[in-house]
């Protein structure tokens, strides 16, 4: 994936570009493969290729998606669990090396290695990621995994 994940390993900020009309947080743009690729068959069958599609990371909120036209994607609507949905801590954080928020919290709680951090970072380094395909936010999940991991302290 070439602009998945940073390859100079800096964490970048993603501006946000509206607001869900549902939940009224804000929301970001997201790639058409990433709908493309997380969307189960039937809601796949219509969505519009032509419009810009939006994430809403609201927890309260039940959409994952919508579109311009408020054309929206639900929790229901797609293959896997969204983190920023989930509490379960099966749920995973990186989609990419499946580091789930209980994997994440015995390598830390316990110091086991390879950290998750550095294990991704790695990764991303080999260009070996793709969010943009398996993480329904479309974008890096580094920043989601530090968050969670200062979260435990």
């Amino acid at each position: 994936m070439e602009d998945c994940c940073n390859s100079n390993l800096k964490e970048t900020k993603v501006e946000h570009s509206g607001n869900c009309p549902f939940c009224r947080n804000k929301a970001k743009i997201v790639k058409l493969i990433t709908l493309k690729s997380l969307l189960k068959p039937s809601a796949l069958e219509t969505l519009n290729a032509e419009a810009t599609h939006y994430f809403c990371s609201s927890k309260e909120c039940d959409v994952v998606y919508f579109d311009t036209i408020n054309k929206k994607y639900l929790i229901s609507d797609i293959k896997v669990s969204v983190h920023q949905k989930n509490d379960s801590t099966t749920t995973p954080i990186c989609y990419c090396f499946d580091w789930t928020k209980e994997k994440i919290e015995n390598y830390v709680k316990r110091e086991l290695g390879p950290k998750p951090i550095e294990q991704i970072r790695e990764n991303i380094k080999e260009n070996r990621c793709g969010c943009e395909v398996n993480n329904p936010q479309g974008s890096c999940c580094l920043g989601n995994v530090t968050k969670f991991i200062k979260s435990l302290s």
